[in-house]
């Protein structure tokens, strides 16, 4: 036997492994027989796709492109180049292979019904749904159409046509995966949590194992206020895997809201748990550092505070609770950071540019705070704390006309609130004693 009927005869055996599922033993006689032939562009493809059922994906564009040098215009190869591309985020790429096979056959479906991906990703959506009506000429009852342009729907708020798409692609495949998770977050997003729950159980009937869909219906299940269940996903998904540091996370969420020392306890063995899988996990230092401001153990609080700091996350919910934490530590400037971040990725969440203005009224940079309650203002006119701070800082400012505005204004929509009135006598008061000092820092309110 001659080396090249060696090489033939490995491919074949790798056949035989990949499609039993053998795939690192498939990966081995590959690479065996191209060691010997490396001119042969289909076995660069079917490492490619050996590697990819192993979800290396990185090393599989690198077999497809070595492949693409031998066959160059072999439209499946390109067309698994661009999937992986999207799989890996690189959607310009994606876009650039699915354009080629547009050229070589512009008959070849999956070229416009995968590049619907890409587009969403990108954030084209007019482009994405082109690519599906394109799609149609070629194949009227594709499910992948229909469910990669639900997600473009559901990606653009449009829950209801998202879910007219996957309804669809269940008449067309009922066993299509991931469409009852999909139609599950769908409702979900619609506030229809019941209905929700049902899709994933179905998800979860078709794949007993994916733990994304068992972490959603766990996080679903705190939504519902099943906590007792929800523990029991997460629980779930631990068994499955270990090192899933997400669901020790919620573990340690379900245990704060408890008032037993020894679900405090748990807590934090779940949230270091998480930073020894995940050092950069965000949220796990916050949380710790709550607990630790529960327990009046402040200088613990804030070095787990000042560590979620370091991270430079911008997850909006995470910077406004960790703002909180550091106002009640007395350490404006770190509120002023996190609150600051928020508003930078999200100049409209008019909830942090409230508490950025409340630390710098509380810090005493009046102008600055003033202009940030004002731009509150514009986002949600009818936020009467950021009524209330302003009228408080121009009575600060001893100018008494925009802080009695500021206060009809604020009376206007909430005519019975105790602060308010209280705030009212005082301005009344204040406005006849001369030489007025600033009142207390405390006065300006968060909640």
């Amino acid at each position: 036997m001659t080396e090249w009927d060696d090489a033939e005869k490995r491919v074949e055996k790798a056949h035989e492994l990949y499609e039993r599922g053998r795939w690192e033993e498939a990966l081995h006689e590959l690479q065996a027989a191209i060691s010997i032939n490396p001119f042969n562009g289909s076995w660069h493809f079917n490492l490619g796709l050996t590697y990819d059922a192993m979800d290396r994906h990185e090393e599989a564009i690198a077999s497809f492109k070595l492949a693409l040098e031998m066959e160059p215009e072999d439209v499946e190869l390109l067309n698994a180049l661009g999937y992986d591309c999207n799989r890996m985020g690189r959607f310009d790429e994606a876009i650039g292979y699915f354009k080629r096979i547009e050229a070589i056959d512009s008959s070849f479906e999956p070229c416009y019904c995968n590049r619907i991906v890409s587009h969403t990703e990108k954030g084209e959506f007019e482009k994405a749904e082109e690519m599906f009506f394109l799609a149609q000429q070629y194949r009227e009852n594709c499910p992948q159409c229909y469910y990669n342009v639900g997600n473009t729907a559901f990606a653009q708020g449009q829950y209801d046509r998202a879910l007219w798409c996957w309804h669809q692609v269940l008449e067309i495949s009922p066993d299509h995966p991931q469409v009852h998770a999909r139609i599950g977050d769908a409702l979900w997003a619609k506030g229809q949590l019941a209905e929700a729950h049902e899709h994933f159980i179905e998800e979860l009937r078709c794949t007993p194992g994916d733990l994304d869909v068992l972490l959603d219906l766990g996080e679903l299940l705190v939504e519902r206020n099943m906590p007792e269940a929800a523990a029991e996903k997460f629980r779930q998904v631990l068994e499955l895997a270990p090192d899933e540091c997400t669901a020790n996370y919620h573990l340690g969420m379900l245990s704060m809201q408890g008032a037993d020392v020894d679900d405090a306890k748990f807590a934090l063995e779940q949230f270091r748990r998480v930073l020894k899988i995940d050092r950069t996990y965000s949220g796990a230092h916050l949380r710790i550092a709550q607990i630790y401001l529960q327990q009046n153990d402040r200088s613990e609080a804030l070095f787990h505070g000042n560590c979620e700091l370091a991270q430079q996350s911008n997850q909006e919910n995470i910077l406004v609770e960790l703002g909180h934490l550091f106002m009640e530590l007395d350490q404006l400037a770190s509120a002023q950071t996190a609150f600051k971040r928020v508003v930078t990725t999200n100049p409209q969440n008019a909830t942090a540019r409230h508490e950025l203005a409340v630390t710098l009224l509380t810090a005493g940079r009046l102008d600055e705070g003033i202009e940030q309650a004002r731009i509150v203002l514009r986002i949600q006119p009818k936020f009467m704390l950021a009524m209330h701070n302003l009228a408080m800082a121009y009575l600060s400012k001893k100018d008494f006309t925009r802080a009695r505005y500021w206060l009809r204004e604020a009376l206007d929509i909430a005519p019975e609130d105790p602060q308010l009135a209280r705030f009212q006598t005082r301005l009344r008061l204040a406005a006849f004693i001369e030489g007025l000092r600033s009142l207390p820092r405390r006065l300006f309110f968060r909640k």
